[in-house]
């Protein structure tokens, strides 16, 4: 494989992996917001990127073999690799014809259909993955789809691997424009930062406010305690005077 095709595949896987991190972030505030259309969404999003980049490591058509070795060397990935799912390889491949398949398979049989729980709660508990169309179990991490359950845990997991052994390429093949892209990634979480930072400051005098209020209150009451105090000092005045005039009685 020459270096331009390279370059060019791993761009692409890239761009999966990055598609990938958006549906993992997309599903996550599904889930805190208890949206089940949005989970169930976001983990079909999660399949398609993950699908895509099994199938461009691990081909199964014969065909395809060499390339996938090609970038595997490269990737320095071993054959055995959790990604390296059929199923998973080949899930948008003929979508159509196995949602027939499905339909044909389960005829009579009880399914499961768009379901955040457990399909065990489910009539008499006893639904076969083969039967769920589109779940997701919170308490097992599995996603199943047309039949098949995908623990998305371990999803997340071999994803990451092979994410991060695509950027380190992908920082060789093109360190100009990787470098540029850090430095604009800087920039935004230090402009994101700042808009924090001011947005705290002029939260804070309005909540200091109402604590400025108290020492004003009690400053104008000082004032009152001592004006009865000026008072009786003088008082003592007029009680002095009357005193001389006795002493000079004393003398005549």
């Amino acid at each position: 494989m020459d270096n331009n095709t390279l370059a060019i595949y791993i761009h692409e896987l890239r761009n999966q992996c990055m598609h990938v991190q958006a549906s993992f972030n997309l599903f996550n505030q599904a889930m805190m917001n208890q949206a089940a259309s949005g989970v169930l969404y976001a983990g079909q999003l999660i399949l398609m990127p993950g699908s895509q980049i099994a199938s461009l490591l691990w081909p199964t058509r014969a065909r395809a073999r060499g390339r996938g070795e090609a970038l595997r060397k490269v990737l320095q990935l071993q054959d055995k690799h959790p990604l390296n799912d059929r199923r998973l390889c080949e899930l948008w491949e003929r979508s159509d014809e196995k949602m027939e398949e499905w339909i044909a398979n389960t005829k009579g049989q009880q399914v499961i259909f768009d379901l955040v729980g457990d399909p065990a709660s489910v009539g008499e508990g006893n639904t076969p993955d083969e039967c769920i169309y589109r779940a997701y179990n919170p308490a097992t991490h599995v996603f199943y789809y047309r039949g098949v359950g995908y623990n998305l845990d371990a999803v997340a997991k071999a994803l990451g691997d092979v994410a991060n052994r695509v950027n380190a390429v992908y920082r060789q093949l093109f360190p100009e424009q990787a470098k540029a892209e850090d430095d604009a990634r800087r920039q935004a979480m230090e402009a994101q930062a700042k808009a924090q930072a001011e947005q705290q400051a002029a939260a804070a005098p309005a909540e200091a406010a109402p604590a400025a209020e108290k020492p004003k209150k009690a400053a104008t009451k000082k004032p009152a305690a001592q004006k009865p105090a000026a008072k009786k000092a003088a008082a003592k005045k007029p009680a002095a005077k009357k005193a001389a005039p006795k002493k000079a009685a004393a003398k005549k």
